[in-house]
């Protein structure tokens, strides 16, 4: 060849005449891609089960509506957890090796709070079912299996002592922490979707076990504890004393009982701070004493800064030993437990708090319980098949959202009895999902928001994310009343956020584990072996032409992708 009157040397090349997805590079792999569905630390310590990496993903867009319906799928109360709830998903956060823990339980009130404003409601399952089911006390467990039961068809009817639904929410919980109008809202819900509530009715004097047994197809016990432990020293007839749910019921009923201006409250777990905190509320001095140190007290972190910033005063590492005064408490001996020296403190009321217990002498005898604790399986079926336990009197820690995480999987418990399905593993096994420990009705109904198709019950730990396409950002600021407003009301002490600072809070959620459609996969891959899901959400790998590179797991940012070798 000549070019420019010279001759020219043109090299060999080859022409394809055919189109190169004929060359099916796929059959170098010896690995492939595997897209996973695996459980967040903050899904896995959910005691109620609530699906918070698809709340969150939805909050991020402003789609509350359908972040509210994806909570209520677990949790009938998303607005009183986001307040009552002392997030122990938090405490899980992968976010927390990054910089600073999401605020998921702000999130969650914010959802909660959108869905009362809104009206929002939740939907009955079309095809009734034609069983019965009591529920005996309408606290958190109670409502909770009442609800869930509600949704799947069955008739359901709640007995409770009290004259109105809602248990330690109502009666033990105060207004600065959960407004009444929030609860009401949310309890007022139960009644809009055909539950019946009996109140006022004691069962077991009222209306007899056997009674109950024969009107219904299934019996759901929940009946809290409320059982106060003694403190065993003289002198404790005085009416200055008080019992810690008594008087927590008695200030949550409107009443100002006569303390004082100097209270001693007996034990430092939540409810003992709540007393401490309502009583500096109601005027006065107030100190928190208990046998443990401020490390080992049970309540949580957060309530004894709270009580610390409203001027509760602490005494660690001492018990009562004697009271004094005659006819009225003029004040305390304590023993501290590190020294044994002694110590005395002027009060003139005196708050119990130092644990309780279920009242579990009146429950049928056909119930197996030991050391105050009712036997019952995962799902809450006791020694009488037909009777199921939860809350308070089965062996979980003590909190509501404990107690609605046993209710909702008492309900599905009842539905395999009432279903006659035989085993606990059986009936989970016809959703294809079943972690024991915490189960999810939105899994189970296949909630269409991420790429579920294989869902695997690993927990994903920070190390397995790519950090690099996450930017620093701090924690929402939580804002609160004036300590002096604070002592001069029972209004709520905590803000309730705006909405900007909750899509900017839900945007900093990793979403550990799960395919949110970044497109980093589809962008990233050599080959274009990755494409879009005929389902219309998520990717899917044409493994014609994927030759196993690995890229696509290495780019994706929330570990939802893995390689897996060839015939394993």
């Amino acid at each position: 060849m000549k070019y420019a009157g010279k001759q020219v040397h043109v090299p060999l090349c080859s022409l394809s005449t055919i189109s190169s997805l004929e060359n099916k590079t796929g059959s170098w792999r010896s690995s492939q891609p595997l897209y996973i569905d695996l459980v967040s630390p903050c899904n896995q310590r959910c005691p109620a089960g609530e699906d918070i990496t698809g709340c969150m993903y939805l909050a991020s867009q402003g789609r509350f509506e359908e972040a509210w319906r994806l909570i209520m799928e677990e949790n009938p109360f998303p607005a009183i957890m986001g307040r009552v709830c002392f997030h122990p998903c938090e405490e899980a956060c992968n976010r927390a090796e990054y910089d600073d823990v999401l605020s998921i339980h702000m999130v969650e009130r914010f959802i909660g709070d959108y869905g009362l404003s809104h009206s929002l409601k939740v939907t009955v399952a079309h095809t009734k079912k034609d069983k019965k089911v009591a529920i005996v006390g309408a606290g958190p467990a109670g409502l909770s299996t009442a609800y869930h039961l509600r949704r799947m068809g069955y008739n359901v009817t709640v007995f409770d002592s009290n004259q109105s639904p809602g248990g330690i929410m109502r009666y033990g919980i105060p207004a600065y922490r959960l407004p009444k109008d929030i609860l009401n809202g949310e309890i007022n819900r139960l009644y809009e979707i055909g539950i019946d509530f009996k109140v006022g009715a004691k069962v077991g004097e009222d209306l007899t076990w056997d009674a109950l047994e024969n009107r219904f197809d299934a019996v759901f016990i929940a009946i809290g504890a409320y059982k106060e432990q003694p403190l065993k020293i003289d002198g404790l007839k005085k009416r200055e004393i008080f019992k810690v749910f008594e008087f927590l019921k008695d200030v949550n009923l409107g009443n100002r009982p006569n303390i004082g201006n100097k209270v001693a409250v007996i034990g430092g777990g939540n409810s003992g701070i709540d007393c401490a905190r309502v009583s500096r509320r109601l005027g006065a001095e107030v100190t928190v004493i208990d046998i443990l140190s401020e490390k080992e007290m049970p309540s949580h972190p957060e309530e004894i800064k709270a009580a610390r910033e409203e001027g509760v005063k602490f005494i660690f590492m001492a018990k009562p030993i004697k009271v004094y005064g005659k006819k009225e408490l003029a004040g305390i001996k304590l023993l501290r437990m590190d020294t044994k020296e002694t110590l005395d403190i002027n009060c003139n009321s005196m708050i119990i708090a130092i644990g309780e217990s279920p009242l579990i002498e009146g429950l049928p005898p056909s119930i197996t319980h030991k050391g105050g604790i009712v036997k019952a399986d995962q799902m809450g079926q006791t020694t009488n098949p037909k009777l199921f336990a939860g809350g308070d009197i089965i062996d979980i820690p003590h909190s509501v959202t404990n107690a609605i995480g046993s209710g909702k999987r008492a309900a599905m418990g009842i539905d395999r009895f009432l279903m006659n399905v035989k085993g606990e593993q059986e009936y989970l096994d016809q959703f294809k999902w079943g972690d024991k420990g915490n189960i999810s009705f939105g899994r189970i109904n296949k909630t269409p928001l991420f790429t579920r198709r294989n869902p695997c019950l690993e927990v994903i730990d920070y190390d397995n994310l790519n950090l690099f396409y996450f930017d620093p950002r701090p924690r929402m600021k939580i804002n609160k009343i004036s300590v002096n407003k604070r002592l001069k009301s029972f209004h709520e002490v905590i803000k309730p956020p705006s909405q900007e600072s909750v899509v900017s809070e839900a945007r900093r959620c990793f979403n550990c584990g799960v395919c949110t459609e970044c497109g980093n996969c589809y962008i990233f891959c050599p080959d274009s072996s990755i494409n879009r899901s005929p389902d219309g959400y998520g990717y899917i790998v044409d493994m014609a032409y994927c030759k196993g590179c690995g890229i696509c797991a290495q780019e994706c940012p929330r570990g939802a992708m893995r390689m897996e070798l060839m015939g394993s």
